[in-house]
């Protein structure tokens, strides 16, 4: 039986000395005298994780009455632990999450404290030169985009039956892992994800990462699902494969992303939409800050192995649109397969298909019933029937403030 290394970074500890390895702390190593002590104690780590290095990296060194500072990824990025007075004041309002939050910074990237253990993981995931990457921040038509590319690079005649399936099960996320884990991963897992695991990986060790040990799995040319933002992506990522990136305008996807705050429980957000817009614009919610995600995404938009999309762009002229993803993924639909495409990622037509995420058990019920589901609205400038005055103009500020001279073309209305 092979060691359970998730569960090792949660209850396992070496005390040496002054020295103590734990989960979730870090250490000024600069003392006199510590170097030594560190020394020995990864010497001992080194032989014990020495095939999963990933991992090795994620665990953390505190000193006892030492001075706290940050924790490494594999990018080289630091991630700091959110201090107890915050999380007593996020708990007022959402999820803290059964091993805290962190953030990776210079951006600031807020995250659930298993991320970084699969940020490391990432690393050394292995995209194919087929493989397509849907990246956008949440809530910016993501769905939609994997739909459209699943349907397009496997269901342009409308006939595979493998359509049938959850579209979490055809086009898993990469950056879901981070979202359950050794609580959650019970109490609301979707067991449609949880089951394919079973089949594809057997004896594999559920809390190492569903979602990507499936995609790891899964033979063949893959439609990935990504939130995380470019710069915590492996650097050689569009030498490797393509990437769809998806803009929504920041008004209406912070609605959405209310919404969907509100109606799933591992968010389990409890505050009002204005007390949630400011949050995000303070960038206090999982996945913020959403600034320097898009401005990345947009930075990149003329490398041939990207395609930048707005969701404004898609809802306007889905037709056109579809048809430039064709050009780049050069899959040579005909006029009529672009039809069906067309047809069938319409919102109507995949509202009507049922929810994306069909395990009820992820969901607060009532409220995902009375907010309309899953598939919402879907439409543009949803934003005007909930902003207030004031709150428009605050966040006209937050986004002018913010998108500087990137040139980022918005559409607003």
């Amino acid at each position: 039986m092979g060691v359970n290394y998730a569960r090792l970074a949660g209850f396992y500890s070496i005390v040496h000395g002054d020295v103590e390895l734990t989960q979730g702390q870090c250490c000024d190593v600069e003392e006199a005298g510590v170097r030594r002590k560190l020394d020995s104690v990864r010497s001992v780590l080194t032989v014990i994780l020495s095939h999963s290095p990933y991992f090795l990296l994620s665990l953390v060194v505190s000193i006892k009455g030492g001075r706290m500072s940050k924790q490494r990824l594999l990018t080289g990025h630091e991630v700091e632990p959110m201090s107890e007075e915050w999380l007593t004041k996020m708990a007022q309002e959402q999820s803290t999450y059964e091993h805290g939050v962190v953030r990776i910074l210079p951006d600031g990237w807020l995250y659930p404290g298993t991320t970084p253990r699969f940020l490391n993981r990432i690393q050394s995931f292995k995209f194919r030169p087929d493989d397509v990457l849907v990246m956008t921040f949440p809530k910016s038509g993501t769905t939609w985009m994997q739909e459209i590319l699943w349907t397009m690079l496997f269901n342009p005649n409308l006939d595979n039956p493998q359509a049938t399936q959850p579209l979490l099960v055809r086009s898993a996320d990469l950056s879901v892992d981070m979202m359950f884990d050794t609580v959650t991963i019970d109490e609301i897992r979707p067991e449609s994800m949880y089951e394919a695991f079973k089949k594809l990986c057997p004896g594999k060790d559920e809390e190492d990462g569903i979602a990507v040990q499936c995609l790891d799995a899964m033979p063949g040319q893959r439609v990935i699902k990504c939130h995380y933002p470019f710069d915590l992506m492996p650097p050689d990522l569009l030498d490797k494969t393509k990437v769809v990136y998806v803009a929504r305008n920041p008004k209406d996807m912070v609605v959405s992303f209310y919404h969907f705050y509100k109606v799933i429980k591992v968010f389990d957000y409890k505050g009002s939409l204005d007390s949630f817009i400011k949050l995000f614009m303070d960038n206090g919610v999982i996945y913020s800050p959403y600034w320097p995600h898009i401005k990345q995404g947009w930075q990149k938009r003329n490398h041939p192995n990207l395609h930048f999309v707005f969701y404004e762009d898609l809802k306007a002229d889905p037709q056109g649109e579809i048809q430039k993803i064709n050009q780049f993924l050069a899959t040579g639909l005909t006029e009529q397969q672009l039809k069906n495409v067309v047809q069938h990622t319409s919102f109507s037509s995949m509202k009507s298909r049922g929810d994306p995420l069909p395990d009820q058990g992820i969901y607060n019920k009532e409220l995902h019933q009375s907010s309309g589901g899953f598939y919402r609205k879907g439409v543009t400038g949803d934003w005007k029937n909930h902003f207030s005055q004031e709150l428009n103009h605050e966040m006209d500020k937050w986004i002018k403030d913010n998108i500087g001279d990137s040139g980022i073309p918005f559409k607003m209305d």
